[in-house]
Order: structure tokens, then C-alpha cells, then sequence
């Protein structure tokens, strides 16, 4: 099983093999994940938290993530900007009340646009993409599963069953293409 500092670990290498630096923040404190944990409702996942437990965040255009099958990098968010990036999912929410892709949803997560146990970590092009940790997954679901948001059309996709097979899946498509991954033309 891949850990969030294993994975790091890896991607540091990546950037080392193409010249480039992998710019992370600093690690968040115990008290704000758990002030965090609080304000969210519900405890965060131990593989998330062990990543913002080790960086809060990456600098921005500074890709951390890859989604498996996508060429799209995300940067890594800051516990504020996920935390930020949720209020505003939250906020739009009312707008898309009855909302149905045209394409029939995975049934390990639940129909809507929004529910308050996704909790954004990753994110690109002004969180137009987001990958999310779903903490009120359907009956078929499981918590802790990642799913990904796409803007325009809106869709919302499963992507992963957990934190640390997702790490594994971003490592290898990662590996297969770090030129596009690092945007390295």
C-alpha cells in the first residue's frame, strides 16, 4: 500500500529526472486537522490526513495529482482551499437542485450535484476539475472512495475505492507519461 509520504517520495523524483522542483507547503499542525475535522463533521480520512499532516498543499500550477486515464495534473490543496473549495460547491448547490447527467452515474455515489461529506484535495483550472474524498457515498459505495467532479458538462465519476489505491493509480499514470504530467513539451 502506497503512503502519501512514499508517493511524495516518488514524485520528487519524478521533477528531480526533468530539472524541476516539487514545491509542497508546509505540514499542517494536529490541532487545525482537527479544528478542521470539526468544522467539516465528520473525521478526516488517515490517508488524507497523513498527506496534509505532511504538506498543506502544493504551490499552485505545481501538479501533484494525476487522474488515471486523464493527461490533467492537479495541484495539491491547501486544507483552507478544500475546506474553501466545498463552501463554494455548497454555495452553487441550489442552482443545480434536481440535476441529472446525461450519462447514468456510478452507483457507488450518490445522485445530486453536491453533499457536504465530498471533501475536495485536489484541483485544476480554478476547480473546474476536483478530486474529492466522498465521505456520504451511496449504499454501493464505500467511505473514503474517490470521485472526480468535471465542469461543463458536469459529471461526477468514481475514480478510486480509497486514499491510498488512488496514490497508486496517480503513481503509475504518472510514471507511464511524466513529460505530459509535468507539462513538459
Amino acid at each position: 500500500m502506497v503512503t502519501f509520504a512514499d508517493y511524495i517520495e516518488e514524485l520528487r523524483s519524478v521533477y528531480a529526472d526533468h530539472d524541476a522542483g516539487l514545491a509542497l507547503h508546509g505540514p499542517n499542525t494536529e490541532s487545525a486537522l482537527v479544528e478542521a475535522e470539526a468544522r467539516l463533521g465528520f473525521p478526516l480520512d488517515l490517508g488524507l490526513r497523513e498527506a496534509w499532516r505532511i504538506a498543506d498543499g502544493s504551490e499552485h500550477e505545481v501538479r501533484v495529482f494525476l487522474r488515471p486515464g486523464f493527461l490533467t495534473g492537479y495541484d495539491f490543496l491547501s486544507l483552507a482551499s478544500a475546506e474553501a473549495a466545498l463552501a463554494g460547491m455548497e454555495r452553487r448547490s441550489p442552482q443545480y437542485l434536481g440535476y441529472v447527467e446525461e450519462t447514468p452515474r456510478d452507483r457507488r455515489i450518490r445522485d445530486g450535484w453536491f453533499h457536504s461529506g465530498w471533501l475536495p484535495f485536489a484541483a485544476f483550472g480554478g476547480n473546474s476539475l476536483l478530486l474529492i474524498q466522498d465521505h456520504s457515498p451511496a449504499d454501493g459505495g464505500t467511505v473514503g472512495q474517490i470521485i472526480a467532479f468535471t465542469h461543463d458538462p458536469d459529471e461526477i465519476t468514481y475514480v478510486a475505492p480509497d486514499f491510498q489505491t488512488y496514490l497508486q493509480l496517480s503513481l503509475e499514470a504518472v510514471w507511464d507519461d511524466p513529460e505530459e504530467f509535468l507539462e513538459i513539451f
